[in-house]
């Protein structure tokens, strides 16, 4: 406890720092929003369920970007979150389709908590491209016993290097995901990865593909993977929807799974509190 709280402090000393530096930079806020649905049996004989609303915040200043984020879930079926993992298997079987135990019936209520942190170099070289490094810590405020949650904290590092202009865009992703202990469970750090582009379709409306990997947490587990797509239409100088599907790729992810997304930009706060 100790240790993570001397973590999260750190974190709270180079978020203060970042936005000293930032004071006269570009700065705005979001929220997002909606409802996701996934289905698949992640190895078992039965499927499992998961309704996700998404709730995420979001300060954008400079060329740093900090957000937190939880879902409130509902889960029908014998697999828990770990193996669900929001679209992609952590492989951990859980108490689900691949543990000890089974769930019968539905759960609802509050999955972990993520926090993240950004920094982009934008325009490298003076050029479209770009490099992003962020750091992820997921909290473990999901019961476990109900399968809503870990149990333990995750640490995620990416490098994200892409281009993006008025043309379109593409990125690749690769990360490191450091995985806390569990009591009873060998959890093992594994990579991930994540290719896609998008293109615009109209001025105000983008659509994209991605494919995703990762390694699973517990050795000789099967590895995630899918590929997906979306639509999205910029309604508003605030206001962004977007609808995804995705398929899974192996019994690690969820067959299928699709959504919706509501996102609120807010005007540039120092322009509005500096006229």
């Amino acid at each position: 406890m100790i240790h993570l709280a001397r973590k999260i402090a750190l974190l709270v000393a180079l978020s203060s720092i970042a936005f000293a530096a930032s004071a006269h930079a570009d700065t705005r806020v979001s929220f997002a929003s909606g409802v996701d649905y996934s289905s698949g049996d992640f190895g078992g004989d039965d499927d499992t369920e998961v309704i996700s609303i998404p709730l995420r915040a979001r300060l954008t200043t400079g060329n740093w970007s900090f957000r937190v984020s939880a879902p409130y879930l509902s889960i029908t079926g014998p697999a828990d979150i770990t193996d669900v993992s929001e679209g992609g298997g952590d492989g951990d079987g859980g108490s689900g389709a691949n543990g000890a135990t089974t769930r019968i019936g539905t759960v609802r209520g509050i999955g972990d908590t993520t926090l993240a942190v950004d920094y982009r170099f934008r325009r490298l070289r003076g050029t479209d491209a770009y490099i992003e490094l962020g750091a992820r810590a997921r909290l473990p405020t999901g019961d476990e016993k109900k399968g809503l949650g870990s149990g333990t904290t995750d640490y995620t590092l990416l490098t994200e290097l892409g281009v993006s202009g008025d043309r379109g865009g593409a990125h690749v992703i690769v990360g490191r995901r450091l995985r806390g202990d569990r009591p009873g469970v060998d959890r093992q750090d594994g990579w991930q990865a994540e290719i896609g582009g998008w293109l615009p379709a109209s001025d105000r409306t983008n659509i994209g593909a991605s494919a995703s990997w990762r390694q699973p947490s517990i050795e000789g587990n099967e590895e995630a993977s899918e590929i997906g797509a979306y639509v999205s239409r910029r309604m508003s100088e605030n206001l962004r929807i977007s609808i995804n599907a995705s398929a899974g790729l192996s019994d690690a992810s969820p067959d299928y799974s699709t959504g919706i997304r509501f996102t609120w930009r807010s005007e540039d706060l120092n322009s509005t509190s500096h006229p």
